[in-house]
């Protein structure tokens, strides 16, 4: 087992780092699909056929744990329906996607927050102004008119990634279970939830569907594969070796990915004032996430 010293002697191996980049890749690749799949399928029909096609597939992983079933269903409400629910809300009614995806990057602050919230955990000056940067990156977006004419779709992402860092709290009062555990409760979860509430609150799913070109379909099929299942299995298996300060950084490439394809794919605008709030967010997000190694 890697110590935290050994780790830190120890280079990444090659097959880790084209692991590594691998997750970031998809991921980035995943918020292109999931804006294209909601563009043409609504946005509570997408989330639960997305999702039940990762529960067919973790079915084996699904474990009944032997208690905390409270803080377990509390983990599964914050990062399944209310995060990936409201989250595609926001996408189906957004029109850049790019502003969108530095907003996510906010349930990283967000967990610190409500980690000193709910847990007490002590917030250090590294973190505060970590938070401080990445919300200040936001709202410094939010003044661009682009960005402004979208602030319904800019809150509801913002507040999809607050649900999402509670939940990653709250992980921490749940039983132990496998992640891919966890993901295949949050599949089955976001499927049992959605697809109901899509019957009741939205209409013409059928002619969506049989009118659904089939890269929407590869789309929705990526999303419930390759990034709910390959990105989630690769990542366990690399946090598992390594610290978190040295696989965070990878990361950010999701972002810089999925915002370069919203460009050269969805023709986001991008203007300096949505890449400075962009680049500080992201600054502001790294230095929470790093803040342990900064501190030594």
């Amino acid at each position: 087992m890697n110590t935290a010293d050994s780790t830190h002697r120890t280079p990444i191996p090659a097959q880790d780092l084209v692991a590594l980049v691998a997750v970031a890749v998809i991921w980035g690749v995943n918020n292109v699909a999931a804006k294209i799949t909601v563009d043409h399928l609504p946005p509570l029909l997408t989330t639960g056929l997305r999702f039940l096609l990762t529960a067919i597939v973790l079915a084996p992983f699904l474990r009944v744990p032997k208690g905390g079933w409270r803080a377990l269903a509390l983990v599964v409400l914050f990062t399944g329906p209310l995060h990936f629910g409201v989250q595609n809300l926001g996408l189906a009614a957004a029109h850049d996607l790019s502003p969108m995806i530095i907003a996510m990057q906010l349930w990283i602050p967000a967990s610190v927050l409500f980690a000193a919230l709910v847990l007490k955990e002590r917030v250090d000056g590294w973190r505060l102004g970590g938070i401080g940067l990445a919300f200040a990156g936001v709202a410094a977006m939010v003044f661009d008119p682009n960005v402004f004419a979208q602030i319904g779709a800019l809150t509801l992402i913002a507040l999809a990634a607050s649900c999402y860092g509670l939940g990653a709290v709250l992980v921490r009062r749940a039983p132990a279970l496998h992640p891919l555990t966890f993901q295949a409760w949050i599949s089955l979860a976001c499927a049992g939830v959605m697809l109901p509430a899509s019957g009741i609150f939205e209409s013409g799913q059928a002619a969506a569907m049989r009118a659904a070109p089939w890269p929407v379909w590869a789309c929705l099929i990526f999303g419930g594969l390759a990034s709910s299942v390959v990105a989630n299995a690769l990542m366990f298996r690399l946090v598992q070796r390594y610290e978190v300060s040295r696989t965070t950084p990878f990361l950010f490439l999701s972002p810089v990915v999925g915002i370069g394809l919203g460009g050269l794919v969805l023709g986001d605008r991008l203007t300096v004032q949505i890449l400075l709030g962009g680049v500080l967010t992201l600054m502001g997000v790294a230095v929470v996430a790093m803040a342990e190694r900064l501190r030594r």
